[in-house]
């Protein structure tokens, strides 16, 4: 009997020494594991970082676009200001000036007013002649 509870009592160490190699194991494995994570926790937040640079320059590059698109605008409205002017500008100049036509008819009516005025001092002349 003492043979065999001495029997069951081997056996029961050879079972714990079974049973803690296989945790030693499965810690190992676990340990293991935990590094592998921890490597790509590590590599995610070079990531993260990368990524939180690309929008902090983004951000900035967005500030700077906003700016001159602003100040192009300011100045197309300028210019479309000025090119207003300009047409009214032009509008009225064409509107004063005449054209071949009416040149011709301004010196044929210029010649009529000097004709008469020629005529009109003749004939003044020609009473006071009389007088």
């Amino acid at each position: 009997m003492q043979e065999q509870l001495l029997l069951q009592l081997v056996n029961l160490v050879q079972n714990l020494a079974e049973d803690m190699q296989w945790m030693k194991q499965e810690i190992q494995t676990m340990k293991q594991e935990i590094q592998t994570m921890k490597q790509e926790i590590g590599e995610l937040k070079a990531i993260v970082h990368r990524h939180e640079e690309d929008i902090r320059w983004l951000k900035e590059q967005m500030k700077e676009n906003t700016a001159m698109i602003k100040a192009i605008r300011d100045n197309q409205l300028e210019q479309r200001s000025i090119q207003d002017a300009m047409r009214h500008e032009i509008a009225h100049i064409r509107g004063e000036m005449a054209t071949k036509q009416d040149i011709a008819y301004i010196h044929e009516r210029l010649d009529y007013q000097l004709g008469r005025i020629a005529r009109t001092e003749e004939e003044l002349h020609m009473l006071k002649k009389a007088n």
